[in-house]
This record gives C-alpha cells, structure tokens and sequence, in this order.
C-alpha cells in the first residue's frame, strides 16, 4: 500500500494550533462526575433515595458508560420515564471546571505567536469552555455535536481552519485520541499532535495513520512548536 501521508510539520510554518477538548485541556471524569451527582440529585427529588455513591460505581467502577441511567432504573425498579430527565440533569449541571495544571499557561504563551482553535465533538462545548474560563482564548471553536459532521471527518477540520483563516497545512491539531484526533486532520494535511493522557492515553495509535509528535504533558507543546530559546532570558516556559 502507498504511503501518502504528509510529512511531519514544519515548525516553522505553522500559523495556528487547534485543539481538542475533553482529556486535552481538562480531565473529562471531572465532567462525567458532576454530571452523574446532578443527576443523582434529580432521583432524590422523585423518589426520595439517594443513589450518588452507587451511581459513580456502577460508572466508574461497572464500567456500565453507555446506558448508565437505564441500569439504574431497572436495579432500582425506577419508572422508565425518568430516564430521560436524567440525561438532560447530566448534561445541564452549571457547576465550575477545572482546566488540566498548566493548560490556561500554554495557552497564553502560545496566543503570543499564533491564532488558537478549538473543535470537539462533545455536547455541550461551548458550555464546557465557559465553565473552565477558556473560552477568551480562541479565535474559532467548532462544536459538532448538533452538526452534519464529526470528528475524524475532514470537514470537521476543514471548518475550524476557515474559521481561523488559514491554510489546513499552517495548522497544527492537538489531540488525544489516537483515531479521532488523527485521522482527518493528518488526511487534511494538518500537523498532528497527540497528548497521552486521559481514557485513552495507553490505547495504540493506528499504524496506517501515526500522528507527527506524541507529548505526554501539554507544555512540552510549547517547545515542540518552537524549540528555540526565548528572545530574552527573563521569560520562563509555562509550567516551569
């Protein structure tokens, strides 16, 4: 099979970074638990039992992350019916969240160079962001929850370089997920950057499509874009 990926790119003509979300900025349990204790909330109003801890478990501890609301209800010999304000509960809890350490550093050091992107395909993005407090600092997010497209898609990409006015090729994407953060900007002739953290930090990248750098914290971002030293010596690398 022909090999046609893009070479790995050029620091030195790259005009924006884009991001992912969810486990690149801020760990996304941290959404999942409040999400799950709102939720819980919401059961204790109706029925009068609280399920809290035994909602995390079955979470966290079942692994049951795909019909975590049905498996409760019928545990519990709950009405059926409630299932469906419990997934809106999870998905409207309002509380603050807490960006990864470091993350709001990275970002600020590297709006001083380049023009800053964010496209997810979590509901809620734009919700997400202002509850973490970083929304201020990019130029163009993308959500697709709601949308036509969705990661890997190129288009999905393809939006969030237009919207940041630049060539898919003077872009940079930085994600987690070796498949969905990968494949279609790699396709579109982005620069790709993965971060090992987070749900699926050990799982491999695919042999067809490896990403152009892999990073295991988010600062080392800052020296793998420009690996020279600062213009002066008074500046200090974030998380230093």
């Amino acid at each position: 099979m022909t090999d046609d990926r893009p070479p790995v790119f050029d620091p030195g003509r790259v005009e924006a970074v884009c991001f992912d979300l969810d486990d690149t900025l801020f760990p996304f349990e941290q959404y999942v638990r409040a999400g799950l204790l709102h939720a819980a909330d919401r059961v204790w109003v109706h029925t009068g039992r609280r399920l809290h801890d035994e909602i995390l478990a079955l979470y966290f501890e079942e692994g049951v992350t795909e019909g975590t609301f049905d498996r409760l209800v019928e545990r519990h010999d709950l009405p059926a019916s409630l299932v469906p304000e419990l997934v809106e509960a999870y998905h409207d809890h309002r509380g603050p969240l807490e960006p990864y350490p470091g993350a709001e550093a990275v970002l600020a050091r590297l709006r001083e160079r380049y023009r800053l992107g964010l496209l997810t395909d979590g509901r809620n993005g734009q919700g997400k962001l202002g509850r973490l407090g970083l929304a201020g600092y990019f130029d163009a997010v993308v959500v697709t929850h709601d949308r036509e497209f969705a990661k890997p898609a190129v288009d999905a990409f393809e939006r969030v370089a237009s919207g940041l006015g630049v060539a898919p090729a003077a872009a940079v994407y930085v994600g987690d997920h070796p498949e969905l953060d990968v494949v279609g900007p790699k396709r579109l002739g982005m620069g790709t950057v993965r971060l090992r953290r987070g749900r699926f930090a050990d799982r491999p990248s695919r042999d067809d499509a490896p990403p152009d750098a892999e990073i295991d914290r988010l600062d080392a971002l800052v020296d793998l874009l420009d690996p020279s030293p600062p213009a002066t010596g008074t500046e200090e690398r974030p998380g230093r």
